[in-house]
Parts: C-alpha cells; sequence; structure tokens
C-alpha cells in the first residue's frame, strides 16, 4: 500500500506578520469599541447629574426666596420693637406689640437645600464627568457659598437664643394666650421695665438684626443669584428642560 505523507511548509514571514497585524487590529478596536461604550455611558449619567441637579436647584430658589422674605420680615419686626424700646412709652398697645414682635424675631427658619445631587457628585467622584470647566467651577462656587450661608445662620441661631435667655426677664409666658397666632392677653404687662435690662435687650436683638441685613440676606441673594445663573447654563449645555425623560441617576444605586 503506498502511504501518503502530507508536507508541513514553514509559514512565511509575510505570514507571521498578517497574522499579527490582523489580531493588533482586533485588539485596537475591540478597545476603542470598548472606549467609546464607556464615553457614551459617562454621558449619559453626565447628564443624568444634571437633570438631578437642575430640579434641585429649582427648589433650592425656592427655599431661598422664602428665607430671604422670612428674615426681611424679622428685620422689619426688630426695627419696629427698637422704635417702642427707644420711645419707652408703656401701654396697652405697646405693650401687646413688644410681646407679639418677641415670638416672631427670635425664632429661625434654617437653610435646607437639596443635596441629593450634591453628596452623589462629591463623594462618587461625579464632578470628573463634568467636561465644562465653567460649569464645574460654578456649582464647586455653589456649594462653597451654600457652607457659608449655613455657617452663618448657625451663628445667628446662637445670637439668638441669648436674646431669647434674656427675654424671660422681661416678658411673661402666662400672658400669651396662642403662641401660634401671636395673640396677646389685654392685660399683658412686661415683668420688668428697668431701663438696663431692657436696653440690654435691645442690645442683643440688634447685634441680630445686624447680622442678618448686613451679613446674612446679602449672602442669601447672592447665593439665589448663583443657582439662577446655573439653572440657566445646565438648561443651555445639557438641552434640560421640565418635562426632560431622564432617569434619576439614583435609581439603580443600590
Amino acid at each position: 500500500m503506498e502511504v501518503h505523507h502530507h508536507t508541513h511548509h514553514p509559514k512565511k514571514w509575510k505570514e507571521y506578520l498578517s497574522e499579527f497585524f490582523m489580531l493588533f487590529l482586533a485588539v485596537t478596536l475591540g478597545f476603542f469599541a470598548e472606549n467609546k461604550r464607556e464615553e457614551m455611558v459617562e454621558v449619559r449619567r453626565e447628564k443624568q447629574y444634571m437633570q438631578s441637579l437642575y430640579e434641585d436647584l429649582k427648589k433650592d430658589t425656592s427655599m431661598l426666596n422664602t428665607l430671604e422674605a422670612y428674615e426681611n420680615m424679622q428685620i422689619s419686626k426688630i426695627d419696629t420693637v427698637n422704635k417702642v424700646l427707644t420711645d419707652n412709652v408703656w401701654n396697652d398697645s405697646t405693650i401687646k406689640y413688644i410681646y407679639r414682635a418677641n415670638l416672631k424675631t427670635l425664632g429661625n427658619l434654617r437653610l435646607s437645600l437639596n443635596e441629593r445631587t450634591s453628596s452623589q457628585l462629591k463623594n462618587s467622584g461625579g464632578m470628573r464627568m463634568v467636561e465644562n470647566q465653567d460649569i464645574s467651577n460654578k456649582i464647586s462656587e455653589y456649594w462653597e457659598y451654600s457652607e457659608i450661608t449655613k455657617n452663618m445662620g448657625l451663628s445667628i441661631e446662637e445670637l439668638k437664643l441669648k436674646a431669647r435667655e434674656k427675654s424671660y426677664s422681661i416678658f411673661d409666658q402666662k400672658y400669651y394666650i396662642n403662641t401660634s397666632t401671636g395673640e396677646v392677653a389685654s392685660n399683658a404687662k412686661l415683668m420688668t421695665y428697668d431701663k438696663l435690662v431692657l436696653t440690654e435687650y435691645a442690645n442683643r436683638i440688634n447685634h441680630i438684626r445686624n447680622s442678618m441685613k448686613n451679613v446674612r440676606t446679602p449672602f442669601i441673594i447672592k447665593l439665589n443669584d448663583k443657582a439662577k445663573e446655573l439653572i440657566l447654563d445646565l438648561k443651555k449645555e445639557f438641552s434640560l428642560n421640565d418635562k426632560t425623560n431622564v432617569n434619576p441617576v439614583f435609581e439603580n444605586r443600590k
């Protein structure tokens, strides 16, 4: 029987080069495809973050408008209380007024901003996805102003606490019929009419008034302006609107 042997010829260097080139091309294309996929994922996540931040900022502006109005009301009340204390004319009308004003001037409304997106951007490294450097800077600046404004609020709360402690030696709580509505008994009297005590009380509420009017309120206005500017920039840069169909970036997070 005749046996046929297959002869194996060694590959030429051109064949090796061709195989290497094809393998290199496949790996390279795979690398670029994966990079492109990751880039598309990050672009989508960036828009999700910015949509969520956009919605948070709109709520923040509402809160800041409320807080500005609240502080302006307190400043106005303190101005009137100062006039009553300066005039030093005590009758049913002035006594009832200063009792009601005591409730309004020493209360607190804390700055409570929406931080669901901010905490994600800060803690998960999401800020690296914000490619627009101007927007990235404005977000960081907004956070900085937010912290300053919050800290100012805490300082003013401390001032109010000290003024409230002083008020306990001036206002008798039994004359408050309804603290929610500010209803005061018609026979209300101050616990003291001592000029020194009333002057110290006036000094304390004036410290509060000046801190709000000259420092805190301007920062609230500035923070609100920054929020509004950022809202417009986000809307323009990412084509956002109030009906943008982008799922919140937090939905799939455990």
